[in-house]
């Protein structure tokens, strides 16, 4: 079967191969045929090194899929042949707090093989069945991205109605965020350095607010916009030095949920805006296949479209990653594995 590796050795160790055919699947396993992959940061990250350093051998690219299950193994009954469905991050993070040895199992990074394949087997309790009114690439987007937003805005940053939520950049997390913030009746500001990308996320999501987060003083457009408070919530992407302004940006009680260190994994906080304000900072990897199964149902419920920029042929993942490392992108980057 046709399928992509990655070796952390940067673009050019992102190669089509040709690998044998997925093994029938074992007990408590699935045998999926993928249709569609949707690209985050961390593939990024995993491809240059920076997220496990070098893969040796080389692993499967990528983490997010949906597909078809074809067969299934002894034992399973959540779900049958000819089903769609999405996968968790996780092989095994199945509900409840993280544990040590969940965390070796996440996707397509650190040795584990990922989903830019033809065809995977997969842990069919990790399986999650594909909102109806998603198209295969849009579903293909739920599984990080989607995840990670509804984890950030719904089940740690408890986002309410009436509130303040800001969200850093305009990529699959944040566009996310925005779409189940505006769903809970929450008020939106959005960071981005540029004014296209702010004139259509405005016309496409009719976002409240748009600020720069190059201008080192936006915490204080943050609390002009609302009115001298500050943000309830904030989704912060960048890490870095953007934390320490994230936090000073709080309303009291305010809460901050860090998903990305696109700003550098080192910040310097200043204790006073913590304390003063009380604003609670929660770090965000993901969630379990029992919140995934919550987020696909509110997005069944809802008939929430995940936003994608582009959707290049399984032919051309080269020109995918090159297309998100530019960050030109609004919403999601997906890749067409077959029809």
């Amino acid at each position: 079967m046709r399928c992509y590796s990655v070796d952390g050795k940067g673009l050019n160790g992102l190669i089509m191969t040709e690998r044998a055919e997925p093994e029938r699947p074992g007990r408590g396993e699935a045998l999926v045929s993928v249709k569609s992959v949707a690209l985050n940061y961390r593939d990024l990250m995993v491809m240059d090194g920076r997220y496990g350093g070098e893969q040796n051998p080389p692993i499967l690219a990528a983490s997010d899929m949906c597909g078809v299950v074809e067969e299934v193994g002894e034992g399973v009954e959540s779900i049958q042949p000819g089903v769609r469905v999405v996968n968790a991050p996780f092989r095994c993070w199945p509900d409840g707090r993280m544990r040590p040895e969940w965390i070796r199992t996440f996707v397509g990074g650190n040795g584990v093989d990922g989903v830019l394949a033809e065809r995977i087997v997969y842990p069919a309790d990790a399986l999650v069945k594909a909102p109806e009114h998603m198209s295969n690439d849009e579903a293909s987007t739920l599984t990080i991205a989607g995840l990670t937003a509804w984890a950030a805005v719904v089940t740690h940053g408890r986002v309410q109605a009436g509130e303040w939520i800001l969200l850093h950049g305009t990529g699959g997390v944040s566009i996310f965020g925005l779409q189940l913030a505006r769903l809970h009746g929450a008020r939106t500001i959005i960071s981005t350095s540029s004014k296209a990308k702010a004139a259509a996320i405005q016309e496409r999501f009719g976002v409240d607010a748009v600020i720069d987060y190059r201008d080192a003083q936006w915490p204080e457009a943050v609390r002009e916009i609302t009115g001298g408070a500050g943000a309830d919530l904030i989704v912060e992407v960048a890490g870095g030095a953007s934390l320490g302004r994230s936090i000073n940006a709080c309303n009291y009680a305010g809460r901050v949920c860090v998903i990305g260190v696109l700003d550098g994994k080192l910040s310097e906080v200043n204790v006073r805006d913590l304390l003063s304000h009380q604003v609670n900072v929660r770090g965000i990897f993901m969630e379990s296949t029992a919140e995934l199964r919550k987020f696909v149902r509110a997005c069944a419920a809802n008939r929430l479209k995940p936003c994608i920029d582009r959707v290049f042929p399984f032919e051309q993942a080269r020109e995918a990653y090159e297309h998100l490392q530019s960050q030109q992108h609004i919403g999601k980057v997906v890749i067409q594995v077959a029809q």
